[in-house]
């Protein structure tokens, strides 16, 4: 049996849910937290609430910032900002630790070193803040093939700082998934936010990485 039972979520928009990833009660720094997914598409077919009810997790706090990139020391949206904000204002901490950033920084142009400079400081926030919890850190897909290269760079960062991260950090793989090319493309709504068939085949790529720490 998965020895987790409460799981947090470190994203960005395509991680978003109007009323869970702004929801204040639970964690009072998400209030400001912008979203992009919200009632018209139904909650529990986001990528992330089908790995929860899939695996009977609960969720502990979902800290996703819409528009927000994973690098970024001077940007309070930054994931490597939030990282530490993934615990319950009542005291509950994850046993699980969902990342899935990256998106943004790769379209907006972030230098790679950059990246992996964050990338690593995040996990390692994590790591302090959380020494018990596993990570498991969501690759960037192949959807488009201008961003094959860079993509394949910043990849290349994510698995880097788990190697240092150490045991508990692992990856799921939507790098060398299905879901890449047109395909990616053709499971979106606008070019870039999965809709449900996306957020499906997130969730099931997700949830196979999880599953291995059965």
């Amino acid at each position: 049996m998965l020895k987790v039972k409460y799981v947090s979520i470190l994203g960005d928009s395509i991680s978003t849910y109007q009323g869970v990833s702004n929801d204040a009660s639970v964690n009072s720094t998400l209030s400001t937290n912008p979203s992009y997914y919200r009632g018209a598409f139904p909650l529990e077919k986001t990528y992330w609430m089908q790995v929860i009810n899939n695996l009977g997790l609960t969720l502990c706090v979902n800290n996703s910032w819409s528009g927000g990139n994973l690098s970024g020391i001077d940007d309070e949206s930054a994931g490597v900002n939030r990282a530490h904000q993934l615990s319950r204002d009542s005291g509950e901490i994850p046993d699980l630790v969902i990342v899935f950033m990256g998106m943004n920084d790769l379209g907006r142009g972030v230098d790679a070193s950059v990246f992996a400079k964050d990338y690593c400081k995040t996990l390692n926030i994590i790591k302090e803040s959380f020494p018990l919890a596993k990570v498991c850190c969501v690759n960037l897909p192949d959807r488009d093939i201008y961003l094959k290269a860079r993509a394949e760079l910043f990849n290349e960062a994510i698995e880097n700082a788990v190697k240092v991260a150490g045991k508990n950090f692992f990856i799921a793989d939507l790098y060398r998934s299905r879901l890449n090319n047109d395909f990616y493309y053709m499971n979106t709504v606008d070019g870039l936010h999965p809709d449900e068939d996306g957020m499906r085949i997130i969730g099931e790529i997700v949830e196979e990485a999880i599953k291995k720490l059965i």
